[in-house]
């Protein structure tokens, strides 16, 4: 590196790219009032490193990167010194100086606070914590009342109300008592909860970056974890917090219990029995997968040896030895979960359950232990059980087809959602649905019941069953399920679980049609023929039959059948206000 004269431009040669680094003496104290962070006059993005290498100008006014240990040697850190360089600061000798994770961890913080401070212009805080406090435990006991899944708090800079939501029964909900609440007041409630936060990523709450973690509060007798996911908008910032009870949830609810049925219980009890392989749990966020998975870890026996790796632990196994995945940093995490997967190849488990699996380094780790004879059990974002099939063999996770395809590998798919369950008290038979008025009307009318009873002829071949059996939404809603908060949920007093099950040892020819067909060209020609109602794919039985069960026995409106797994057959009949 050389700098011409009478030029602020500095003129690199490749022997920055091969810099030697130093390491900061850690008996000195570092002055860091008399640092200057340099991240404002490089591009925005670089903030993201923060919690990992800064970019500082000492008080002689060289310019250095000064980074944790194991990532010195990262391309980004390189990137960092050349960066410096090219806004005609000079560097210090060596570029890139190691410092202790307090050094740097303080550097950020100060960065953060910074950048929040410029973000919220004219946002002080004014809110007293025990005031925050108060707010926090307010929001966390209305979910537990309203039995939500999660919380949403939602900032916009050019608004003046912060937006807040739970998520009940699988929709999203406004209550009136939280909609004046500042987006300063949330804003400073946001911050204030961070700093209990464990395992997260990034000293304080910054509403310009995703941030990921995991925070505990105390409601009453119970210790409620609350699992935090910011997302980052062009207005603003939107957090999710779902709600995870571990005293609640001590012991995990039945395989009956959660809804599968006599056979799907068989199936699943007989992956926990037999020999080494994969069984895989599909569905939506929020379908209860790993409620589900918790379930069936119970069932194994005693003698066997359970571990399990979860980010977080949301259920206690009492049989297994849970292992937390901590740490939301992409790499970090994953430096963890590949130490982790070798000490459990020499622990002699039986069987390990993986929280879920998202990339390549999970199904290598799915590969390794199925094949060393262990039994695995996982999780995949997939709409179908057919579908789990391409979701392994997808480049995001490359489990390749050649074991797929093995006998033996793959024990158990399993794809499952949740429907809302008609309230058992005030649901309408078919005769007082033709007769309700619709929605906007004061009263029935002959033309609206006509199209209702024209309707229910059109679809009952569709569904099935006898008509005089289902039953519809009440929108008056009753005692037993009305509330003027969640008017979206009169009706309602329930979730019902709707599962498909795949075992393909069971079924003929199963391996042999995979290992003669090209994996995505065979799995879509058995979708085509589940979803003309001819599947070829013997005891297999697809969701929207075990859906339209529910509509047969009155818990399902037919309506929502339709809408959720027949939607080509949905006309519309009455308001869609009527469902959703």
């Amino acid at each position: 590196m050389r700098a011409r004269q009478n030029s602020p431009v500095v003129w690199l040669n490749e022997s920055l790219i091969n810099q030697s680094f130093g390491l900061m003496n850690l008996d000195d104290k570092p002055v860091l009032d008399s640092v200057k962070l340099l991240f404002d006059q490089m591009q925005s993005g670089y903030q993201q490193l923060s919690n990992r290498m800064c970019p500082v100008r000492l008080s002689c006014g060289l310019g250095q990167v000064w980074v944790l240990a194991e990532y010195v040697h990262d391309d980004q850190a390189k990137a960092l010194a050349l960066a410096i360089a090219q806004l005609g600061i000079v560097l210090a000798q060596p570029a890139r100086l190691v410092v202790p994770p307090a050094t740097l961890s303080e550097l950020s913080r100060r960065l953060q606070h910074a950048t929040a401070s410029r973000v919220n212009v004219g946002m002080t805080a004014s809110t007293p914590k025990h005031v925050l406090m108060s707010l926090l435990d307010d929001l966390i006991v209305h979910a537990l009342n309203s039995d939500a899944s999660d919380i949403h708090l939602t900032l916009r800079h050019d608004r003046q109300w912060a937006e807040i939501m739970y998520t009940i029964n699988g929709l999203c909900v406004r209550p009136e008592k939280f909609s004046k609440l500042s987006v300063q007041m949330v804003h400073e409630l946001l911050a204030v909860s961070w700093m209990t936060m464990q395992g997260g990523n990034g000293a304080v709450f910054d509403a310009t970056c995703e941030q990921q973690g995991r925070f505990e509060r105390q409601i009453g007798k119970s210790m409620i974890a609350l699992r935090w996911a910011s997302l980052v908008l062009q207005s603003g910032v939107s957090v999710c917090w779902r709600v995870l009870n571990r005293l609640r949830w001590q012991q995990p609810p039945s395989l009956d219990g959660l809804g599968y049925s006599p056979t799907q219980q068989q199936r699943l009890r007989r992956a926990t029995q037999t020999d080494a392989g994969l069984v895989v749990f599909a569905g939506l966020v929020g379908s209860g997968k790993s409620t589900s998975l918790a379930a069936l870890m119970q069932l194994i026996r005693p003698s066997h040896k359970i571990i399990t790796l979860e980010d977080p632990v949301e259920y206690v196994i009492p049989n297994a030895l849970q292992c937390a995945v901590a740490g939301f940093e992409a790499q970090a995490a994953s430096k963890q979960l590949a130490s982790k997967l070798k000490t459990i190849k020499r622990s002699a488990a039986h069987d390990v359950l993986i929280g879920e699996l998202r990339d390549t380094l999970g199904g290598q780790a799915v590969v390794d232990l199925v094949l060393a004879g262990t039994r695995v059990y996982t999780t995949v974002h997939a709409s179908s059980a057919l579908h789990i099939l391409t979701r392994l063999g997808s480049s995001l996770i490359g489990i390749p087809a050649s074991l797929l395809t093995m006998p033996g590998f793959l024990k158990l798919l399993v794809y499952q959602t949740l429907v809302r369950r008609l309230c058992s008290h005030c649901r309408l038979d078919s005769t007082a649905w033709l007769a309700e008025p619709t929605t906007g009307s004061t009263g029935p009318t002959d033309v609206a019941s006509k199209q209702r009873q024209v309707w229910l002829e059109q679809v009952h071949p569709v569904i099935g069953g006898e008509i005089r059996a289902w039953r519809f939404r009440n929108l008056e809603g009753c005692q037993r399920c009305r509330s003027a908060e969640h008017a979206q949920n009169m009706g309602y007093d329930a979730r019902l679980l709707v599962a498909e099950v795949i075992e393909p040892a069971a079924v003929a020819d199963f391996y042999r049609a995979l290992a003669t067909r090209e994996l995505a060209a065979q799995v879509a020609l058995w979708q085509e023929s589940v979803s003309n109602g001819q599947s070829v794919l013997a005891g297999y039985e697809p969701v929207g039959v075990s859906a339209r069960s529910f509509v047969h026995s009155g818990q399902l409106d037919p309506r929502e059948y339709l809408m959720r797994f027949a939607p080509t057959h949905w006309s519309g009949v009455g308001s869609e206000h009527e469902l959703v």
